[in-house]
């Protein structure tokens, strides 16, 4: 898999079909959306069919993971996981690895015909939430690295007749509004460093951290994209943490139930709502009551 930008591969251009960008090299699965290993992230998605939760504004892309979809309809019917595809996304948020997006003619702001290429999109959050026919699935926030002037002046032309393009303002509430801008802070005040483990990741091209919500933004969660509601993880602790593997004590701060830290206790360099570790630690009791509830065996 080769990631970011293609030489020779211009946003506008549009190919006839799938099996083409599989020839070509763009996209290799003729079916799946998401083209990407559960241990090396996603280089690319293709927006076709889509899912009742998608939400496309073009230089914004709220995309549904794969798996759980009625094949004849958009509607979920079954539960998603962060497993392959889906966990390819959730590595390329985790190591900031650009995306190349494809619109396929399904989608309104398609091609009338093809698959038309978009551009180099990041994401910039995931999380597991309950979609709209009360399924979990695993929603992706995909950003452009281009402004929606330019992706438009290129792509304009090629878009449906009957489709015009999304207004930019106002919006009707659907999309969380995110500051991009927290993440970077958080990781700076702490260096980088895991509020866990105090480890520092480091590749070739840079350090990797992660800045993370305690009490997740969209549904059913709705936590505040705030300062005070962030920490700042390495990838592992992350998606311990999201997953109500361990908790935090609001008390004392003490780490609780994740082996080799129990009884340590975070370091905190910025201002936390306390309150946000005691909605986590609930979600985490409560898990883990209907796991022991479901392991157990009438005799």
């Amino acid at each position: 898999m080769e990631f970011g930008k293609i030489e020779g591969l211009e946003v506008g251009r549009i190919l006839q079909s799938r099996r083409e960008m599989k020839t070509l090299g763009y996209h290799t699965p003729i079916q799946a959306g998401i083209w990407g290993a559960s241990k090396t992230g996603a280089c690319s998605i293709v927006l076709s069919e889509g899912y009742e939760d998608d939400i496309d504004e073009i230089d914004y892309i709220k995309y549904t993971g794969h798996g759980g979809r009625d094949p004849r309809s958009p509607k979920q019917i079954a539960d998603q996981e962060f497993t392959v595809g889906n966990k390819g996304l959730q590595i390329s948020c985790d190591y900031n690895l650009p995306v190349r997006v494809w619109r396929g003619f399904q989608t309104k702001y398609g091609p009338e015909k093809g698959y038309r290429y978009d551009g180099v999109y990041h994401v910039r959050e995931y999380e597991r939430v309950i979609g709209v026919s009360g399924f979990y699935i695993c929603r992706f926030h995909l950003v452009s690295e281009e402004s929606y002037e330019k992706i438009i002046d290129k792509i304009d032309s090629s878009i449906k007749d009957d489709a015009e393009p999304p207004e930019r303002v106002p919006t009707k509430g659907s999309r969380i509004k995110r500051d991009y801008s927290l993440p970077d802070k958080i990781k700076s005040k702490y260096s980088n460093k895991c509020q866990i483990c105090g480890v520092k990741l480091k590749t070739p091209s840079g350090d990797i951290a992660i800045g993370a919500h305690i009490k997740g933004l969209g549904k059913p969660h709705e936590g505040p994209d705030k300062l005070f509601n962030m920490v700042c993880l390495c990838p592992n602790h992350h998606a311990q943490f999201d997953a109500f593997s361990f908790y935090i004590e609001p008390e004392n701060l003490e780490i609780k139930c994740l082996e080799g830290f129990e009884g340590k206790k975070i370091k905190i360099k910025h201002k936390i709502n306390r309150k946000y570790f005691a909605y986590h630690k609930k979600i985490f009791n409560d898990k883990n009551s209907n796991t022991q509830k479901q392991s157990v065996t009438v005799e």
